[in-house]
């Protein structure tokens, strides 16, 4: 598992042992980052952080800072190795939290976000609670979701039309918008 381009291109991200963790795989992540402009800039957020590859490309990229959510506290630490091997603890967050907690105290703090990276545990299928949490008002880009192929997510939710969907394999990747007039 590799940064893709941007900044620290090339650079080896630690994975995680064992079966807790699904890793973006690299043509995956490539692909999503095609999908959105190239060049990216303010926050990022990477909801269900797993090795925090979402966010660090994203840093990459451009972006001037990310937040990174992950409720485990192991799995977090990895985050944090990784944000450390690219040299971005200064532009980083790792919030110790599950995504709707995380989701208040973003609000909370007023923060707006160019992009929202949301890849919980596919279990889970929490795609469509996160969509209806986030306000769309303050999602300056997209939320991008990667999600089973053969899983059917809705056109429209919460404040947030689906503007992209790319399919790779049995993953795909959905790019939703905030729609206009939505207010926070």
């Amino acid at each position: 598992m590799r940064v893709i381009a941007g900044a620290w291109r090339g650079l080896q991200l630690e994975a995680p042992k064992g079966r807790g963790v699904r890793p973006t795989t690299d043509r995956v992540k490539e692909s999503m980052f095609n999908l959105i402009p190239h060049r990216l800039s303010g926050l990022v957020i990477d909801l269900f952080a797993g090795t925090g590859a979402l966010g660090i490309e994203a840093m990459s990229r451009g972006a001037s800072r990310a937040i990174f959510v992950e409720k485990d506290p192991r799995t977090a630490q990895l985050v944090r190795r990784n944000v450390e091997r690219v040299g971005a603890a200064s532009q980083a967050e790792v919030w110790v939290l599950d995504w709707s907690r995380a989701i208040r105290r973003l609000l909370d703090a007023g923060e707006v976000a160019s992009y929202v990276f949301v890849d919980p545990p596919y279990q889970a299928k929490l795609w469509v609670p996160v969509l209806q949490a986030l306000p769309a008002a303050r999602v300056t880009g997209a939320v991008v979701c990667e999600v089973p192929a053969s899983l059917p997510l809705p056109d429209e939710v919460g404040g947030f039309v689906l503007e992209k969907v790319r399919t790779y394999g049995d993953v795909s990747v959905r790019i939703y918008k905030g729609q206009s007039g939505v207010e926070i």
